[in-house]
């Protein structure tokens, strides 16, 4: 679930400006007007039927399922030039399910023994549904209840009119749509009106809805959560589908930037990163993008600790060409001094059906970061050609993620050195060391860190995922004692940090840590207690967290982290903090 991390002032016009957080769905950025399409089955009203209307209601039941089901065919086929063959599928499954004379017949049930209305029968039938699929739930029934959702919502957006909305075909042009989930109707009502991008505050990437939009090249952020709440008539949002983020009445400045409008002279150049006793720290950037780089430059900022490279094969559904991605990284690289890029970390959530033909109970622990590299070699060296050709005459720093054992390390060294000789034989200059970094994020990196790290060049800490894995928590669950385990630093989390500082220093590693709790306090100081020296922060939080730092006093830091590793639960850590830690 998307969170809030950015608050900043009111706008001229007295609109708050807050920027929220999300899964790119689809690149591309956006700027314009609110429009809301948060329609939900379960808000519909159930009425109960006199005997007399029982027989007008299921007439009512073939005369709204036949326009739905011509509604979609003529979205089929006016939008059919946007989509593959296979895309286009997509609107015969919505078909079917339109045809189903099982879920007729459960319907006309409810209709006809229950005395519902046909807006309550839809409502009834689909919470069945709901329920069973909740007893088995894998990535493809959420995918198939949320197309289940979509196509109650379009027979009851005709069951007072038996045609489409005339508001869902206004002019909408250059807007930007706020949806519940991503769904087929969503996409299909956003193309009919001139939408720019579209905000969904749940889905999934592997959703018809989201490889849709992909498709059709519509900006689109998923897990934007609280967005809706916080919205309300007049509103304008600024969508950055590179950084995944959605900003709520952004000042002039914000969207300028975003456009490229603003000159780099507006950014305010930040000293070297140094705490308050003057100790050094290496404040590097987390990026996704060259727009993010070079922001980043013009703050002072040269060094990208950590660049991420998924984007472009989702957008390309897996298959981006050498020529683009090389051309990519080269303005990356060209931005920055040095770039340790990442190489790509997908899952199954990915919505990329090339690589997951079949649906994972677990993605995040299922074929992800260099497990599915090395399943799809043509993937790994595509990426390692591209890095390597956009690095020529720099040194490359290639960190490798997902990592359970040296199997893994061995196997992506023999691929770059593949790389390179190829590459040699084409006449391509790489004679520019290749440096290989590990990605720590599974306890078994951890609990191997000695015998992986010395065969690296440099680590990076992934702070969320490791804490995720080892608190065995998902961030995303809404649940107190679930997701809640995350929201503040835990004892376990921070005693696996100090490990692993100290083997990096034991071993001359290069030690970094990226992850979105580092921008907060208390976790900063208390890492920087431990001994992290090396930051990884994204662009819109560096001038925040190089702040922070400039106040923290060492000796504080390190006195209180170490307290902190010896408390045994979290809530003993908190309160051995310092009054100002916990504000």
């Amino acid at each position: 679930m998307g969170e809030v991390y950015i608050m900043s002032e009111t706008t001229a016009s007295g609109s708050s400006t807050a920027t929220f957080s999300g899964q790119t769905a689809s690149p591309g950025t956006a700027y314009g007007p609110l429009f809301l399409s948060i329609e939900s089955v379960d808000s519909i009203p159930v009425r109960r039927l006199a005997d007399s209307e029982v027989e007008a209601e299921l007439d009512r039941v073939d005369s709204v399922a036949r326009a739905a089901r011509v509604g979609l065919v003529r979205q089929r086929d006016a939008l059919g030039d946007r989509f593959t063959e296979e895309q286009t599928r997509i609107f015969d499954t919505h078909l079917r399910m339109l045809e189903d004379p099982v879920i007729e017949a459960d319907i006309r049930g409810r209709i006809r023994e229950d005395h519902l209305s046909l807006e309550g029968a839809v409502r009834d039938a689909l919470s069945v549904y709901e329920r069973l699929f909740e007893v088995v739930e894998t990535e493809a029934l959420r995918n198939k209840l949320a197309d289940m959702r979509d196509v109650a919502l379009r027979l009851l957006r005709h069951c007072n009119r038996g045609t489409a909305s005339d508001e869902s075909q206004a002019d909408r042009t250059g807007g930007i749509l706020l949806v519940r989930e991503l769904s087929l109707s969503d996409l299909t009502g956003a193309l009919d009106s001139g939408i720019a991008a579209i905000v969904a505050e749940g889905g999934s990437m592997g959703s018809h809805g989201a490889i849709l939009t992909r498709a059709a090249g519509i900006p689109a952020i998923l897990g934007v959560g609280g967005l809706h709440d916080a919205v309300q008539a007049g509103d304008r949002l600024l969508v950055d589908g590179e950084s995944g983020q959605v900003t709520l009445n952004p000042s002039d400045a914000m969207v300028a930037a975003l456009d490229g409008q603003t000159g780099m002279a507006d950014i305010v150049e930040l000293e070297p990163a140094v705490l308050a006793d003057g100790t050094p720290i290496q404040l590097t950037a987390a990026a996704a993008s060259p727009r993010e780089v070079r922001r980043a430059a013009a703050m002072g900022i040269k060094e990208v600790g950590f660049y991420r490279t998924e984007l472009p094969l989702i957008q390309r559904r897996a298959n981006p060409k050498e020529d683009s991605l090389a051309n990519l990284y080269g303005k990356v690289v060209g931005a920055s001094d040095a770039v340790s890029f990442r190489l790509p970390d997908l899952d199954s959530q990915s919505g990329l059906t090339s690589i997951y033909t079949h649906a994972e109970t677990n993605p995040a622990m299922g074929l992800r970061g260099v497990r599915v590299l090395l399943e799809n070699p043509a993937i790994l060296a595509t990426q390692i050609r591209a890095i390597l050709r956009a690095s020529e005459g720099h040194d490359v720093r290639i960190a490798i993620p997902f990592v359970t054992d040296l199997g893994d390390i061995r196997a992506v060294r023999t691929a770059v050195d593949e790389a390179r000789e190829v590459m040699r034989l084409e006449g391509l200059d790489v004679s520019h060391p290749v440096r290989l970094g590990l990605v720590l994020e599974t306890p078994a990196s951890l609990l191997m860190g000695r015998e992986l790290l010395g065969q690296v060049d440099f680590a990076l800490l992934a702070l969320d995922g490791m804490a995720q894995s080892l608190l065995a928590s998902d961030r995303s669950n809404e649940v107190s004692g679930v997701g809640g385990r995350l929201a503040q630093p835990h004892p376990v989390v921070l005693r696996a940090v100090r490990k692993l500082v100290q083997i990096c220093d034991g071993l001359g590693r290069e030690f970094g840590v990226y992850g979105n709790s580092v921008c907060t306090i208390p976790m900063l100081p208390l890492l920087v207690g431990l001994g992290v020296r090396r930051l990884a922060v994204r662009t819109e939080s560096l001038a925040e967290v190089h702040g922070w730092l400039r106040d923290i006093e060492l000796d504080t830091c390190q006195r209180v982290a170490e307290v902190a590793c010896h408390a045994a639960t979290s809530h003993e850590l908190l309160s051995g903090l310092p009054a100002s830690w916990r504000d």
